[in-house]
């Protein structure tokens, strides 16, 4: 009989848990995502080099079980679920687009079955996709980055002949390490780090006027989701790079003050609390595996008005790199010190998460492509924001997921416009203060 190791979850993968038992909406932690090849493709070959892909990602094959009343988790030695092939070239791409939003939309059946489906798709002009769906609790966006990479390494190097790439490093040490953690030193300094930090209420910062001036926004049972994605062309992403280069910033820095600075001209304050989305994949083992491994850190943006833009950015990087080395110790409890100190058992103090992708594909063997993200339609949060280029085209997709109920279109244009503009005015004038971009943007 088969010796099956289970673990319990960790700090990162509770967090998602947590979502996925209490949403009344299950698909809250998929991921769904397509790379959409521009170029002729075997799909037969394809098809093996995804299985093979699948067999190198541990975690891909990931399994939740409940054992003893406890949710864990094991590496599944079954052979893998069949990887579907569909024939939709009588769609548009508009309609593939809209089937691919609803499978995100679909809940996994999750204990003890494949928490991933895989799909390739043929559709017109000889377009051909290969569509990805993944539970969040076991693969992270930079994870599905790896198994990517992976996919079109182990392709290349089927078709022309050649020796199987290095596979991806193995999730299982990494998950091994989170959960040594909890008991650790280290937990404790942490713990106390973040005591410490929020030993008064944050500020609570909206991106709604009609919440303007409240202490906190009662926690929505509504949570119907739309995804707006908007493209920033290659050449200003350059000029923000170069403006990051002089000045030794970090262009996570650079984006997130121009995404408060929308917030402070909004709530009339310098200060603003945002959801600072870690991927804590520093090390080179991380950087190149699969796996559930990111961290949401509650972040203060404290920036003085009389500030000057650049001034704000080596802040804004100075205070990150401070909670980052904290970044392991989990973020419901983190809350949950916010809440006490309020007085609140349930309660929201920011309407915006944020998240700087810096993961790209990075293959040698890189196909013709575009990659496409699909919503799950179903958000907690009023806007939640990722930015990335993950085949790393210079261009830089914003990915606006807002809750119906607490943002809009309208809104999320507004965000952008003024985020992007304050940005602009900045690396254009790095010493005006942040009053007077305010007052321009």
């Amino acid at each position: 009989m088969e010796n099956i190791k289970y673990y319990d979850l960790t700090l990162s993968q509770d967090v998602m848990y947590f979502a996925l038992k209490y949403s009344p909406k299950k698909s809250v932690v998929n991921i769904g995502a397509a790379l959409w090849i521009e170029e002729e493709i075997d799909i037969d070959l394809l098809e093996k080099a995804l299985y093979k892909s699948i067999w190198r990602m541990d975690a891909l094959r990931l399994r939740l079980k409940k054992v003893d009343g406890v949710i864990k988790q094991y590496v599944s030695t079954e052979e893998p679920k069949k990887v579907k092939v569909v024939d939709f070239t009588h769609l548009s791409k508009e309609q593939i687009d809209k089937k691919l939003t609803d499978w995100t939309g679909t809940a996994f059946k999750y204990k003890d079955l494949e928490m991933y489906d895989i799909t390739i798709i043929k559709a017109k002009d000889n377009l051909i996709g290969v569509y990805v769906k993944v539970n969040h609790v076991a693969m992270d966006a930079w994870g599905l980055t790896v198994f990517i990479r992976d996919v079109m390494d182990v392709y290349a190097a089927m078709r022309d002949n050649k020796e199987l790439p290095k596979p991806p490093a193995p999730f299982i040490p990494l998950l091994e390490a989170d959960l040594a953690y909890k008991d650790s030193k280290r937990f404790k300094k942490d713990e106390e780090f973040w005591k410490e930090y929020f030993k008064e209420t944050p500020k609570y910062s909206t991106v709604n006027e009609k919440y303007i001036g409240k202490k906190y926004r009662p926690t929505s049972l509504r949570f119907k989701s739309k995804l707006k994605v908007i493209t920033l062309e290659s050449e200003k992403v350059e000029k923000i790079n170069e403006f990051c280069k002089e000045n030794r910033l970090s262009p996570q820095s650079v984006f997130l003050l121009g995404s408060q600075l929308y917030l402070y001209k909004l709530n009339n304050s310098d200060e603003a609390l945002v959801h600072n989305v870690l991927a804590r994949r520093s090390g080179a083992a991380a950087k190149t595996a699969g796996g559930m491994l990111i961290n949401i850190l509650e972040f203060v943006v404290k920036c003085p008005y009389d500030l000057s833009f650049v001034d704000a950015c080596n802040k804004i990087m100075i205070d990150q790199a401070k909670l980052f080395r904290h970044g392991d110790y989990p973020y419901q409890r983190v809350v949950d010190f916010i809440q006490k100190n309020a007085g609140i058992k349930t309660g929201n103090f920011t309407d915006l998460s944020f998240t700087y992708q810096a993961a790209k594909v990075g293959s040698e063997n890189m196909f013709k492509a575009k990659v496409q993200n699909y919503s799950n339609g179903v958000s907690g949060i009023s806007i939640y924001l990722t930015i990335m280029d993950a085949l790393g085209t210079g261009n830089l997709d914003f990915l606006f997921e807002y809750n119906l109920a607490l943002a809009s279109e309208e809104i999320v244009d507004k965000l952008y416009d003024q985020m992007i503009k304050s940005i602009e005015i900045g690396i254009a004038s790095p010493n005006k203060t942040l009053r007077e971009i305010i007052s321009e943007i």
